[in-house]
């Protein structure tokens, strides 16, 4: 709180406004952050930007209502008038309360690599962040010389927040996000092709390593040689593995989101009455896990101050819990599971996902390959379509392999996946021993809110698939 300068007595007496106008829970979200972002264009020109935000977002829950406000300027008297109008958007009547005695929660020091880490990158920081980029462009070009454009960036985030709430409870966090991308053109024989890579952790500007660049180059000139080879594979119903790791995007889009518990408690969600229900195969289990070190979804305290955890959403095929953030959680009278998540101080919280993923089963990847006489194997996928509700999706396959007789053969790109989420789930009948969480550069957008996220998953033999 030192970086909002606001007395502890002040932020009693703004949620005792709140409860004496009625309301039976108030809380106050401080948020100061610093993004910075260094790009190289194609034309070997380089831009950089910096913007700093800062302010405080007011919270007052009056039985099923909810009101809120939001300040830039964050003094005593606009928090006062942030709570006032809250209570009036919640129509709360007045009534006597108090504020129990403060008790305060700190981040923890090892969650992620801290080193070095400074609030707002200095000048000397963007010449280093330039530097780097040209590195990474002489180190594809030198790698790659067929490359006739590239674009790179860095963007690293640095929030600083604090919450505090009519139970007297204080959580303070700071979380560096850091992330580099890059994407690249290739053209050979009249054909041109691009690729992308991309890794980002919680973790300062030091994560930028030689190693880190050696990884990148190596991953993005693997993905120009394999579009240049790759074919369209022909459409109809068959299986389809999906590998580890990337196709974890399809787990947190096509039914990942059904778990949030906002979706279940309007009823849009298909998997509403299912709580304690078997949906899946015993060998699949499903968790959102906020306590992953240096993952990008990763977070001690969610946005309304609540201890982050693993959460076991499917245990051995049954679904065992939904994710939840306060209000949810109040509706269903349970506790929340850390899942209260906003985009900004200017944005109210609601549930959304961490780091999801699904665990390792008993399988080789290969016996599953093995088991396919006609389908594909799904390396990437990207720009995904999903309805929420029914869990209908649309995936682009960006590289993948056809599967024939048992083996993997011609490369593929360019199809889709179609399918419906909740089948799919019920559709796999094999889940390998070889999980992985990309630290790939994931955002998720949800109700006009993005928010970091990893997600990520072994691979699996889904029973079959559309392919288009």
């Amino acid at each position: 709180m030192r970086q909002f300068q606001i007395p502890e007595e002040d932020l009693r007496t703004v949620v005792k406004e709140g409860l004496n106008l009625g309301a039976d829970y108030v809380d106050i979200y401080f948020e100061h952050s610093c993004t910075t972002m260094v790009s190289l264009l194609s034309g070997g020109e380089n831009r950089a930007s910096q913007n700093i935000d800062y302010g405080a977002g007011v919270r007052v829950v009056t039985g099923e209502r909810t009101g809120y406000a939001y300040t830039e300027d964050v003094t005593p008297q606009s928090l006062l008038s942030a709570v006032r109008q809250a209570a009036r958007i919640c129509n709360s009547t007045h009534t006597a309360a108090s504020v129990p005695p403060v008790e305060t929660h700190h981040y923890s020091p090892d969650f992620y690599v801290n080193e070095g880490l400074t609030f707002q990158p200095t000048g000397d920081d963007i010449h280093n962040l330039v530097d780097y980029l040209n590195q990474l462009r002489d180190a594809v070009m030198q790698a790659e010389s067929r490359v006739v454009s590239l674009n790179a960036n860095i963007a690293h985030r640095t929030k600083r927040f604090a919450v505090f709430n009519s139970f007297g409870h204080l959580a303070e966090e700071e979380r560096p996000v850091t992330s580099l991308s890059v994407s690249a053109v290739i053209r050979h024989e009249g054909r041109t092709e691009r690729a992308n890579e991309s890794r980002s952790y919680l973790c300062p500007l030091t994560m930028l390593t030689p190693q880190l660049l050696d990884d990148v180059v190596s991953g993005l000139v693997h993905k120009l040689h394999f579009a240049l080879t790759a074919v369209q594979a022909r459409g109809g119903e068959m299986p389809v593995v999906m590998s580890s790791g990337s196709s974890g995007v399809l787990l947190h889009e096509a039914v990942g989101h059904a778990f949030e518990a906002d979706f279940i408690r309007r009823g849009e969600s298909i998997f509403t009455d299912s709580l304690g229900r078997q949906i899946c195969d015993p060998s699949i289990n499903i968790v959102d896990d906020g306590t992953l070190p240096q993952m990008r979804g990763s977070i001690h305290f969610d946005d309304e101050g609540v201890p982050s955890q693993c959460t076991h959403i499917v245990t051995d095929g049954r679904l065992t819990s939904f994710l939840h953030d306060r209000i949810s959680a109040r509706h269903f009278g349970i506790e929340p599971t850390g899942n209260g998540r906003r985009n900004s101080f200017r944005h109210i919280p609601i549930p959304r996902m961490r780091n999801t993923y699904m665990l390792s089963g008993p399988c080789r990847e290969q016996d599953l390959i093995a088991d396919v006489k006609q389908g594909i194997y799904v390396c990437d996928l990207s720009n995904g379509q999903v309805q929420i509700g029914a869990g209908d999706y649309s995936f682009f396959v960006s590289s993948g392999y056809l599967i024939e007789n048992g083996r993997l053969t011609q490369p593929i790109k360019d199809v889709n996946i179609i399918g419906n989420g909740p089948q799919t789930l019920a559709d796999i009948r094999g889940v390998a021993n070889n999980l992985y969480i990309p630290p790939f550069t994931w955002q998720c957008g949800k109700e006009g809110q993005t928010c970091p996220v990893s997600c990520g998953m072994p691979s699996v033999l889904v029973n079959k698939l559309t392919v288009g």
